[in-house]
């Protein structure tokens, strides 16, 4: 049997072409140089959208963060806030809005230490005025509410009650408000009380003038609790002062009440009811010698509901004196 040409191949020869197939093979195994550059502008891409979107996210991040560091001071009168703001964001499109209220709040500020201890209710009123929107406005409400108050009893007459009622009609001391008008209704003194109050000293005064002991006694109680400078004078020793503002150079004196009585009333624990009377009171002497013939009085009385003088008080106000050399 004859042989082929694949049959006269040695080994070697196999060896040898399957050595150039495997160069063969490995020659299309390398990657392209244009794949390769594809791929790195592919990464630098994917780099770069990431580092924008999260600059976007990074500026929108605190853009958010401002508005709600903002929203924070929507009324907040708290001045560390406004300086943390300013220290956080100095070139926000806020900030000059943010100084102006720090501003104004400083100097809010430094007013309310000034007055805060004042005692007058119109300095709270400027304050309110100046600052309505202020959370201190209830602060000055409840202290022009207490300064009225007291400016009220210290006065202690029907129209300066009522002033508080109209302008606090809500005020704290609405319950003490009605207690004392209604003290004054039951305590009002008419106008029969007032003309026995003067009645009574009239004709005290013109026993005084007229040194007449019997009609002085039936005008006073046993005993005063005050006359003139002393306190607690029985009867007896009433006369006696009053004898002794004479002399035998006194040839006449008389007293003018001048009618301008301004009285109250109160009721005491005990139920009895006394009464309060100011008023001014005129003396005239008529005298031969020098010395005192004309004297001007404030006077405070008190009476029993008896209408008994149990006090009186007079205090100079003016004199006029007369002179030896008026009779040379």
């Amino acid at each position: 049997m004859e042989n082929t040409d694949f049959d006269k191949l040695d080994s070697q020869d196999i060896n040898t072409i399957q050595t150039d197939s495997n160069v063969s093979s490995n020659d299309t195994l390398p990657t392209p140089p244009q794949k390769k550059k594809r791929k790195l502008w592919i990464s630098f891409f994917l780099l770069f959208v990431l580092g924008v979107g999260g600059g976007v996210l990074y500026y929108f991040y605190e853009q958010e963060n401002e508005a709600s560091a903002y929203r924070i001071l929507e009324n907040n009168e708290n001045i560390e806030d406004y300086e943390t703001f300013l220290q956080k964001y100095p070139h926000s499109d806020r900030a000059e809005q943010v100084k102006e209220r720090l501003t104004t709040l400083r100097a809010m500020y430094a007013e309310w230490q000034r007055l805060s201890k004042s005692e007058y209710a119109k300095d709270f009123e400027r304050f309110i005025k100046n600052y309505p929107n202020s959370i201190l406005v209830k602060q000055c409400e409840v202290k022009i509410d207490s300064l009225d108050w007291i400016e009220a009893v210290m006065a202690n007459t029907p129209e300066a009650i009522e002033r508080y009622l109209q302008k606090h009609p809500e005020g704290r001391y609405l319950a003490e408000a009605s207690a004392a008008q209604e003290a004054m209704r039951t305590n009002k003194v008419d106008d029969s009380e007032i003309s026995l109050i003067a009645a009574t000293l009239e004709r005290f005064f013109q026993a005084y003038a007229n040194n007449d002991d019997a009609s002085l006694c039936t005008c006073i109680t046993p005993v005063m609790t005050k006359f003139l400078t002393k306190s607690n004078v029985t009867k007896a020793e009433v006369v006696d002062i009053v004898a002794r503002t004479y002399s035998e150079y006194i040839r006449n004196c008389s007293f003018v009440l001048n009618n301008d009585y301004v009285c109250t009333k109160s009721t005491a624990e005990d139920g009895t009811i006394r009464y309060k009377v100011n008023f001014t009171v005129d003396q005239h002497i008529d005298r031969d010698n020098e010395g005192k013939i004309f004297g001007s009085y404030t006077a405070h009385a008190e009476l029993t509901e008896q209408f008994k003088l149990s006090s009186l008080e007079l205090n100079e106000v003016s004199r006029k004196e007369k002179s030896d050399s008026a009779y040379e």
